[in-house]
């Protein structure tokens, strides 16, 4: 967005951008897609322009327009350039060499550069980011040598200042329209009672300190993360400690894609042996070094942080900016040793080391007495009370902390929360998972996982859960797709409402935006699951029998923190962990394994130098970036990202669905998959008993008068694709979604057969139902989809759209009360399926139905057969973040598509 302010308090003749939020103030909110904004007082002039500068990109420029030629930088063409870079980015140092002396290389290709050395120093002459330097710390150890002296060890400190860092990212044009320079608050009501929370600039730590400001400022939130990752695979102990930095001035869905760059390295903490320690002393002799280089890397941020300083920013205006360290993105380890706390207590509130498992308000640690007590116990002026505190904070003894002189930093508050290890691996991977297998057994676990019915996209357990050796963060997730619906049946209803609390805290915890709603729904599942949670000790499931757990209690803060921060998908620590491949591993990698910091840094500056240069080429060219340039705004998640083929003809049909005010686009092939395939082959192959009755009495609906026969043909598609109306806080842009209805595909050679695949799906129906008015569910019911087809024109019906076979089953009930889900069953007439032929815009979009397993599964159920030989199902609201919104939190959204 281009957020602007009101006249700066400098040059008042500047002209000034248009702003494109309006300041309500007395008058009611502003109603903007949907949102009604307030912006901060305009007497503050946050975020005010001073006058016209020169971005980035547009400095490069007008210095290369100087030189003759075209604008390339050192190479004389472009064909030169992207050879150059594909070698950057693909080759080694050594093969580079060798294929530039390939004789049909060195005699059909006249490039300027003939050897390695050429070419990197072409690389190396572009206009590069900011440079790289090294710091020789040298520690002195408590061991001694043989004749009495001290040892020491000298460790190599490689950083950036991060006030340059910030200027780059700040005037870089890339990030023009998505940046934001002042906070706000938005609302879902004209009233401004339901906020809304998503990106840094809507929460409440920008609000709060703007007002401590000096008029005119502009914040940069600084997020920094950090991460030891090891570089050697299989032998040696080589490691590295990035320390990377981003701006929460940057919207969140382009933070966190690394092809942004938009977050970037800053410096590597050392990793030293620390010999010259004994091993009771090492540990924290590593603590004070790491504050210590953190201290060093960020000590022009300090300065900057309390004075301010000029830059010109993305949109070509300058700002007063104050660059503040806000959020710190690590593990528990890591914030444990930031916050200089020892790993029994909890780095931001002062909670006991027994009482973690309670559900109470603890009050937050404070700054200045934290620093009031590390200053006594290092002068040795402690009292009785203030070295009672001392002990019962657990404080680590680590003089002074990097943070202690930052201004406007209250580090206890900056740890935001880290859905991958606190949520997925932790309380539901570590602790529930663990809890819930005790309780049902092993081989009951893992028969529900092998039986799953299957869904677009989700992850199939073949062999179960207990022989999964290497867990990654997707696989977490696929579990909690169906944890909650896999469950019912074979718990008790304490089990089943605490395992449904927590999934559903995990969901509220992991959505793209908030409201008051949503953050009320996450409060609840706490409160839920606290309220239950004695059952898992009662089952003897737990053991010890205590929830002193540190990631239970990480929970109580998610409310506060992203009210604080904005969404928690900002700042999940799986994105350093993806860095650590660009900027560690492969770094490592392309060295000679000696000396390879060094080696490391050269090569990463060389990288970022080629990245810079394509992209300042493409500006160059559109004077702008091209769309398909970078960034992608799409954001469509993984698992609901199912591609149309572009190559195939498409044709998208538009249906008015009830089930919000929104248009369905919904999508099939033009042309028919499958050719002429016979009623009586469809009847077998995608087991459609009732296939040719149902079109018989479609025809006689609409004035058709040929009967069908089992020798007809049909034109079969695969599949039917959705896009679906935008949930805001499912994601900011429209997700895909599909259903299926592809034929068995019989063996072939070495392929083997493959079974027929039949998805369900809401399909409307307009019908009353007391269960689901006023809901989502309203005038909606569940069908199998087994055919979608073409009707031939042979019939003399017109059908404008194909159309599909389905089987209903049964309308929504009142939902479980433990489990909370809906309950549904096979519907039949004269004992057969009930089916009808109905055109596909009155399909919805696909949903998952989870088969009522009972007590104990049925030995003889699989993946492949449970759709059909199971009557009775759970309409599954955990299988999207999506559906969750739509089905879990039915009354959000009506309230969010103003239904």
């Amino acid at each position: 967005m281009d957020v602007d302010s009101s006249p700066s308090p400098g040059d008042q003749d500047v002209e000034q951008p248009t702003r494109n939020i309006q300041n309500p103030s007395d008058e009611p909110g502003t109603h903007r897609e949907g949102r009604w904004s307030s912006e901060f007082p305009s007497d503050k002039n946050a975020g005010a322009v001073f006058q016209k500068g020169l971005t980035t990109f547009e400095r490069i420029r007008d210095e290369e327009i100087l030189k003759p030629g075209e604008v390339l930088g050192p190479f004389e063409s472009e064909e030169e350039w992207e050879l150059a870079k594909w070698l950057i980015k693909n080759v080694g140092a050594n093969q580079m060499e060798v294929f530039l002396k390939l004789p049909i290389v060195r005699e059909r290709i006249s490039a300027q550069y003939r050897t390695k050395s050429d070419l990197l120093g072409l690389v190396d002459s572009l206009p590069g980011g900011v440079k790289w330097d090294c710091e020789e710390i040298t520690i002195q150890g408590d061991c001694v040598d043989n004749n009495g002296k001290p040892l020491t060890e000298t460790l190599e400190l490689w950083h950036r200042d991060p006030v340059e860092i910030m200027k780059e990212l700040v005037g870089n044009p890339l990030f023009k329209d998505v940046m934001a320079y002042e906070p706000q608050r938005l609302f879902v009501d004209a009233e401004g009672e339901n906020r809304v929370i998503n990106e840094m600039w809507t929460a409440d730590w920008w609000w709060n300190l703007q007002s401590r400001l000096p008029d005119g400022a502009t914040i940069a939130p600084i997020i920094l993360s950090s991460d030891k990752t090891q570089l050697s695979h299989f032998r040696g102990d080589k490691s590295a400690w990035p320390l990377y930095l981003t701006l929460g001035n940057i919207s969140k869905s382009i933070r966190r894609q690394p092809s942004s760059h938009s977050t970037v390295l800053i410096g590597y903490i050392p990793v030293g042996k620390y010999d010259c320690y004994t091993d009771k002393a090492k540990q924290f002799a590593r603590y004070r070094v790491f504050h210590y280089c953190v201290r060093l890397v960020l000590e022009s941020l300090a300065k900057a942080g309390r004075e301010g300083i000029k830059m010109v920013c993305s949109d070509g205006y300058e700002r007063w900016m104050w660059p503040i360290l806000a959020a710190y993105v690590a593990d528990y380890p890591e914030q444990c040793l930031v916050a200089c706390c020892m790993e029994n207590r909890c780095p931001i509130c002062k909670v006991g080391r027994d009482d973690r498992g309670t559900h109470c308000e603890t009050p937050l640690r404070d700054k200045q007495e934290t620093l009031d007590l590390l200053r006594r116990q290092d002068n040795n002026t402690h009292t009785p009370a203030s070295s009672k505190l001392y002990q019962e904070l657990g404080i680590r003894h680590i003089v002074p902390p990097f943070w202690a002189d930052l201004p406007h930093c209250n580090i206890f508050e900056a740890f935001t929360p880290d859905l991958l290890h606190q949520l997925h691996k932790g309380v539901f991977k570590d602790h529930l998972v663990k809890w819930c297998t005790a309780i049902v057994g092993e081989k009951e676990i893992d028969a529900r996982f092998r039986a799953m019915s299957d869904y677009p996209g989700l992850r199939h357990f073949k062999n179960g859960i207990s022989s999964v050796s290497q867990w990654t963060g997707r696989e977490h997730k696929e579990m909690e797709r169906v944890f909650v619906g896999l469950l019912a049946g074979a718990v008790d209803n304490r089990v089943m409402k605490a395992v449904k609390s927590v999934v559903d805290f995990i969901y509220f915890a992991s959505l793209h935006s908030h409201t008051s709603s949503t953050l009320c729904g996450l409060q609840h599942a706490l409160d839920e699951f606290h309220a239950h949670k004695t059952v898992f000790i009662e089952l003897e499931a737990r053991y010890p029998e205590h929830f002193n757990i540190p990631k239970i209690h990480s929970m109580e803060h998610y409310r506060m923190l992203i009210e604080l921060f904005g969404s928690a998908d900002g700042f999940n620590s799986e994105s350093p962990e993806r860095l650590h491949i660009d900027y560690a591993k492969d770094a490592y990698r392309a060295s000679n394994k000696k000396d390879y910091l060094i080696q490391m840094t050269v090569w990463l500056q060389r990288q970022e130098n080629v990245d810079r240069w394509a992209v300042f080429l493409e500006w160059m060219k559109h004077g702008s970036l091209a769309p398909d340039q970078v960034i992608d705004t799409t954001c469509i998640q993984p698992e609901e990202d199912l591609p149309l083929d572009e190559t195939e003809d498409i044709e998208h049909l538009q249906a008015q669905v009830t089930m919000t005010k929104h248009n369905y686009k919904v999508a099939v092939k033009h042309a028919p998959a499958l050719q002429s395939v016979a009623a009586c082959q469809i009847v077998t192959d995608q087991r459609a008993p009732q296939f040719i009755p149902a079109l018989a009495k479609f025809l006689r609906t609409h004035g058709g008068s040929i009967v069908p026969q089992p020798f007809d043909t049909f034109g079969l598609y695969k599949w039917i694709k959705f896009c679906l109306p935008n949930i805001p806080e499912a994601s900011r842009h429209k997700l895909n979604n599909m259903v299926r209805a592809i034929p068995p595909i019989p063996s072939m050679g070495q392929r083997q057969a493959q079974p027929a695949v039949i998805d369900p799906a809401l399909v409307r129906t307009g019908e009353q139902n007391k269960y689901t008015d006023s809901t989502i569910l309203q005038g909606l019911r569940v069908a199998q989809v087994r055919v979608i087809f073409r009707l031939p024109q042979i019939y003399g019906v017109q059908s404008v759209h194909p159309l599909a076979y389905v089987e209903w089953f049964t309308p929504f009930s009142s939902p479980d009360s433990t489990s909370g889900l809906y309950s549904i069953s096979r519907s039949t007439r004269m004992h057969q399926p009930y089916a009808e032929i109905i055109e596909v815009t009155r399909l919805v979009r696909g949903c998952h139905l989870i088969p009522k397993f009972g007590r104990h599964i049925i030995n003889t159920w699989t993946s492949v057969n449970v759709g059909d030989i199971c009557d009775s199902f759970f309409v599954n609201p955990y299988i999207d973040i999506h559906t969750f919104c739509a089905l879990n939190n039915r009354m959000l959204f009506l309230t969010q598509m103003n239904l």
